[in-house]
């Protein structure tokens, strides 16, 4: 089995890809978390899916600096395997076209990896995380960049936060233009204005890459967005783990 380890600023996905289909968890990112403590947490996970086959590799994306070594080890004390960690200077299939190309965040790369792969060029990604960022591969096979705003989440945190009345909400629940109180306007605020912020930048983006551009949304939160964004025309929830499995199969074809 194919172990893939998508690391976020909040939260982890783990996935073991077996009999053609992923079977993934979502933990909570913590940067002292030890390779040991990983293992233990991932082992858990393998038994109560049921899943005893053995972790035969091992393919990782990290925006967190401080889990990078602990899960090379993880992979290599205990999986006995030696991990591809995804950055710019893998043969991505694309150009990176970023200045500098080492601050493309590597689940952004993993994306748009599968993307390419998967629903052809030109192509814009769309992964509703911590942060919302979109990214952008061009018809000529080039990734040209992106943007990036800042998550729902984040949002109403920092609202919560940094005023003294509004309250902290969950997401679920009606949204409606104008809000008929004060969890509706917050959920009209950060969920519809994210959405007339995204479309919009789609309407960019799409100016410059053409308009047959296709969609994909990713991400934690793209089922809540999705049905609200015309723009958007599929949802792939595994596509970062499938970026990560496409570049494993690539260069262990390479290396073979």
């Amino acid at each position: 089995m194919l172990l893939g380890i998508d690391v976020g600023n909040t939260h982890t996905v783990l996935g073991v890809y077996e009999s053609g289909r992923w079977h993934a968890w979502r933990v909570h990112t913590n940067p002292a978390r030890t390779e040991d403590e990983h293992y233990t947490m991932l082992r858990a996970l393998l038994e109560a899916e049921g899943l005893t086959a053995p972790i035969t590799g091992v393919a990782i994306c990290s925006v967190v600096p401080a889990l990078e070594e602990p899960l090379r080890q993880l992979a290599r004390r205990w999986l006995g395997c030696e991990p591809l960690v995804v950055s710019h200077a893998l043969e991505l299939g694309f150009r990176v076209d970023y200045e500098p190309p080492t601050a493309v965040g590597a689940d952004r790369l993993a994306n748009a990896v599968a993307a390419v792969q998967r629903f052809g060029k030109p192509v814009i990604v769309v992964d509703f995380g911590t942060a919302t960022t979109l990214d952008a591969v061009s018809r000529e096979g080039v990734y040209v960049g992106g943007a990036i705003l800042p998550g729902v989440e984040l949002m109403l945190e920092s609202l919560a936060g940094r005023t003294a009345r509004l309250p902290r909400i969950a997401l679920e629940g009606a949204c409606q233009p104008i809000g008929k109180s004060t969890p509706e306007s917050l959920r009209s605020g950060v969920i519809l204005g994210s959405v007339g912020a995204i479309e919009h930048l789609l309407r960019l983006f799409r100016e410059e890459l053409g308009s047959d551009a296709r969609v994909i949304a990713t991400g934690g939160l793209a089922p809540r967005f999705a049905p609200n964004c015309p723009s958007i025309q599929q949802v792939e929830p595994m596509l970062t783990l499938d970026g990560l499995r496409i570049l494993w199969l690539r260069h262990h074809r390479e290396v073979a």
